[in-house]
């Protein structure tokens, strides 16, 4: 398990690698989500990136333009309840 300590914007953020470990805890009933902030990363500014999904989230699209779609009203959907 590697750990990566950062700072974004003054924010001290902890990176853990630790690929495809299964979450084993329980998410809360309720997620607030006003309390999230949003930081632009200025090495993704207009790049692209690639992403893994696993199989029983990817059969649910298409396509990479489907699922960019999808995210980006999930996106405008979240600025809305802000």
């Amino acid at each position: 398990m590697k750990k990566e300590v950062k700072f974004i914007n003054g924010n001290k953020i902890t990176i853990i690698d630790e690929p495809n470990k299964p979450f084993d805890g329980e998410l809360p009933e309720e997620i607030d989500f006003s309390k999230l902030k949003k930081f632009n990363n200025p090495k993704l500014k207009n790049k692209k990136i690639t992403v893994t999904l696993e199989s029983n989230v990817a059969k649910h699209f298409t396509s990479s333009k489907q699922l960019n779609q999808f995210l980006k009203l999930q996106l405008k959907s979240f600025e809305k309840i802000k």
